[in-house]
């Protein structure tokens, strides 16, 4: 046994070793295998030993001591959990022996977490699962789980939407007291319409798609010497549902509508947002209308408002209005087709007018999902945007630039901005412009008249390189997001934007809409904080990952069968490790991965290339690529290159 003086020897000499240590703080980032690693604060990386990784879940934020190894590289050995994110998790219910345990499905989590006996609830083997996480491994590395809901077994029909939902933790159940409070609008819209000016007058239509049931606007054009008089009649929910709520709070926690594959989680209950709110034809509606003046070039010159009620003549479909622009006047009621003709004219002014003052979006086909008795996918149909929903998309512009711009001036609403270039990504941003168009490096291109100004040389210039160039920078650009303060698009080229042609599909419409009637009336204006405007992208993200989650899932089921099969398609990524192909005929994305040891690729990350020898590979290229392989539980689809020798020999692949 050690005396005290050795005791405290010891005790000193632990002290010393770990004062000469060095400490940093970083979060956990798994891997495919077992091991980890612990992204530092100061952007190091250090390698955490499959040990180590036990003790920890990715995302955890820790404490570490760090060891320069002989290869000049940092492993980390944990000192301390400073937090741990991981409350909740979905996954499949695992028996092995006498063990119980869930299989996580995120595929950072290599690992499974036990359930004890007591915490596995009505779950039975296979079964899907939704758990809490009663106990963090970081002791002793184990780790333990509890049943909070058996969300179904593998087979059940419609099981791949029922886990995304439960994974991402949608909102699918309104409250009691929302539910209450829905089924009193409807006798108030008649007292409400009688109290408003009536613009049935002006010629209303909805122009959507066929099965489009939620009809938030309706249009109709009114032409004039100078141009034309584009009228927006919007639905109009907030006029009945009060700031505060249950319906008000339920719409706000889910942010918008969820349109996942063959079924939609709406933002409000189905009987407001496609009957009581929906913009029916012959149903006299409550609408926000926008009169928006519209010069013969294009230009927008003026924009007045006012909340009154409309009657739509009919419910147009995308198709019958693109057969009526293509020569069939059968196609359209009578009495609409002078209004469709006046709205062409004005979508083709408003469109070469955005063509030269600002950004057009790239014009890309839908992809529709139509699915089988089980929800997996029958087939994909390939639906390129027609004449109808440019048409419909410019009026969209018109009016959300317009009451951007007016939401600008009164200083409040919830705006849709886009800043440009990632900060992380500008010294490489400016290391490409100085070879290729050095008059740009070093402007300030997060201003608007920078960015348009660079955007527009790249798109009109001769050389085709230039648009390799422009396809590089694009993959450099932030993503979209809402904001409680006025600030530029930048992907669409126009000072600001906000949305409000969609109140019963988003709650920033919804907030928009009151923010307009507040001032016509002369009240405090509605604001939202930082806070708020983040928690609304923050679900408004969630949403859309649950959807690509969703579409990977039944894609990857789709594709099962046709591995062998040759497609063409275009590059989307590219990186160190391979190409990302998206297929033209399905919209399905899957990666080639070039792991030749012999024949390396080289990598340039500047104009995001990459070749060996003669081939060479960059964004937006078109390939031919065969389906290697899929594995559906991890959900990835590779591909593989095929020559042009193959491709042709090969019959070719379908969606049938």
């Amino acid at each position: 046994m050690l005396n005290a003086d050795a005791l405290k020897q010891l005790s000193q000499l632990k002290s010393d070793i770990r004062s000469t240590k060095e400490f940093a703080e970083g979060r956990v980032r798994g891997s495919s295998g077992k091991f980890g690693f612990v992204v530092l604060d100061d952007g190091r990386e250090a390698f955490l030993p499959p040990a180590e990784m036990d003790r920890v879940f990715p995302g955890d934020r820790v404490r570490a001591s760090l060891t320069e190894e002989e290869n000049g590289k940092l492993s980390a050995e944990l000192d301390s959990l400073i937090e741990s994110d991981l409350k909740y998790l979905v996954g499949q219910y695992i028996q092995r022996g006498q063990g119980h345990f869930i299989q996580p499905s995120d595929n950072a989590l290599s690992r499974w977490i036990f359930l004890p006996p007591k915490a596995r609830s009505s779950a039975q083997p296979g079964d899907f699962i939704a758990c809490s996480v009663t106990r963090h491994p970081f002791k002793d590395g184990k780790s333990q789980a509890k049943v909070e809901s058996v969300i179904g077994k593998p087979d059940l029909a419609g099981i791949e939407h029922a886990f995304v939902v439960a994974q991402y933790r949608l909102p699918n159940q309104f409250s009691k007291a929302a539910l209450e409070q829905a089924q009193q609008i409807p006798e108030q819209l008649e007292s409400l319409c009688g109290d408003r000016k009536d613009l049935s007058s002006l010629g209303f239509v909805t122009i959507d798609a066929e099965s489009t049931r939620d009809m938030d606007d309706a249009l109709a054009v009114s032409e004039s010497e100078n141009g034309w008089t584009l009228h927006i009649a919007v639905a109009d929910p907030s006029s009945l549902i009060a700031t505060g709520t249950a319906l008000d709070k339920d719409a706000y926690q889910r942010a918008n509508s969820v349109y996942l594959a063959g079924e939609t989680l709406p933002m409000l209950p189905a009987n407001l947002c496609e009957n009581s709110f929906s913009l029916l034809p012959g149903e006299l509606r409550p609408a926000l209308v926008m009169h928006v003046a519209v010069g013969k070039d294009g230009a927008l010159n003026g924009f007045e408002y006012e909340f009154a009620a409309i009657r739509s003549q009919h419910k147009l479909s995308y198709q019958q209005v693109a057969a009526f622009i293509e020569g069939n006047d059968s196609a359209v009621p009578a009495e609409q087709q002078e209004q469709l003709r006046s709205l062409g004219a004005l979508s083709k002014a408003r469109a070469e007018y955005r063509a030269g003052h600002s950004l057009i979006m790239e014009d890309r086909p839908d992809y529709e999902l139509i699915l089988n008795t089980q929800r997996k996918i029958e087939r994909i149909e390939k639906q390129p945007r027609t004449a109808a929903q440019r048409m419909v998309e410019e009026a969209m512009l018109a009016a959300n630039f317009s009451a951007g711009e007016k939401l600008a001036q009164l200083g409040a609403g919830c705006f849709s901005v886009h800043l440009g270039f990632r900060d992380e990504r500008m010294a490489e941003i400016r290391a490409l412009l100085k070879e290729v168009l050095p008059e740009f490096a070093e402007q300030d291109l997060h201003q608007l008249d920078v960015y348009l100004k660079l955007v527009k040389q790249l798109e009109s210039h001769s050389d085709t390189a230039m648009h390799n160039v422009l396809a590089v920078l694009k993959r450099m650009l932030r993503p979209g997001e809402l904001s409680h303060s006025a600030a530029a698009h930048l992907g669409l080229g126009i000072a600001h934007y906000a949305t409000v042609t969609s109140p019963i599909r988003k709650f920033n419409d919804l907030h928009n809409h009151r923010v307009l009637r507040a001032a016509l009336e002369g009240n405090d204006l509605p604001a939202l904080n930082e806070s708020a405007s983040g928690e609304l992208q923050q679900s408004v993200s969630t949403g859309r990952q649950a959807d690509r989650a969703l579409q990977q899932w039944l894609y990857c089921q789709y594709l099962e069968s046709k591995v062998g099969e040759i497609f063409s398609g275009q590059i989307t990524l590219v990186n160190g490790a391979g190409i990302g192909v998206r297929l033209e005929d399905n919209g399905i994305n899957g990666f080639v991965r070039f792991n030749s040891k012999k024949q390396p690729f080289e990598f340039d990350g500047k104009h995001l290339r990459i070749t060996r020898g003669e081939e060479s590979f960059q964004l937006e290229q078109q390939v031919q690529v065969k389906l290697s392989a899929v594995d559906t539980e991890k959900r990835r689809i590779a591909f593989e290159l095929v020559t042009d020798e193959l491709a042709t020999e090969a019959a070719p692949a379908t969606n049938e």
